[in-house]
């Protein structure tokens, strides 16, 4: 009994304590879900006894699931860059039975709340810090996968020519990557600059969106003047 002569509220137990005779692939998913956040915290610091401590089991049966720390590092690395990742965006963009002003706010929405936490932004530079390749491969997927299909839709709404007979410019290219950008950005800003972001998501997407819709007409007609003049004519 304490000194102020009032018992002791019992002590909850331990949120983390693991659970005994999981499956091997839910033991496996939950030691992965626990390394994540904890290389969010210490970046390529993180150990296996550091994991093992975090879950509150062995280090040998950490080392049953993976052996080395380079196979816990890349199976953190393939989680931040894969987990999350669903081809339907691309349907999603590509819909043409949709205005293109409704689904590039749906794309965003779907998006974005797989990636808005500390433990994806903080954990994505730990590893493209380490080593740039990361990242390169990671932009290169978004780049491939989704900017280039916004890309395309926008020159079919103005009735510019297709990608397959005009390669994106490199104005259209930085335009669609300064949308994408500024979006990300608020993530940064509040997972690893820690500063205030508005809680308005769907707000400043749609205003982002907007931004772009409105500039990318007098970009196009910057970059292809002969066919803006034929698709004006088109549309008269």
């Amino acid at each position: 009994m304490p000194k102020n002569g009032r018992p002791e509220s019992p002590k909850p137990a331990d949120a983390r304590r693991p659970k005994r005779n999981l499956p091997a692939d839910e033991r496996r998913r939950s030691m992965l879900d626990a390394a994540v956040e904890l290389f969010a915290e210490k970046g390529m610091g993180i150990t296996v006894q550091s994991l093992a401590d975090r879950v509150q089991v062995t280090q040998p049966l950490v080392h049953r699931y993976f052996p080395a720390k380079a196979d816990l590092i890349a199976a953190i690395r393939d989680r931040i860059q894969n987990a999350h990742w669903d081809p339907a965006w691309h349907e999603i963009l590509t819909d043409r039975s949709r205005p293109l002003e409704d689904r590039l706010p749906d794309f965003y929405r779907r998006y974005l709340p797989h990636i808005y936490r500390a433990s994806w932004y903080r954990g994505f530079w730990y590893a493209a810090l380490a080593d740039p390749a990361f990242a390169q491969t990671y932009l290169d997927h978004v780049h491939g996968e989704l900017l280039v299909a916004i890309i395309g839709e926008v020159r079919h709404l103005l009735d510019y020519p297709l990608l397959g007979s005009i390669p994106p410019f490199e104005r259209e290219v930085e335009l669609v990557w300064g949308l994408h950008s500024t979006l990300i950005f608020l993530g940064i800003r509040r997972y690893v600059y820690r500063t205030p972001v508005s809680d308005d998501l769907d707000t400043t997407i749609r205003d982002q969106v907007l931004a772009y819709l409105l500039t990318a007409p007098r970009v196009l007609t910057e970059l292809m003047p002969r066919e803006a003049a034929a698709a004006g004519r088109d549309r008269a």
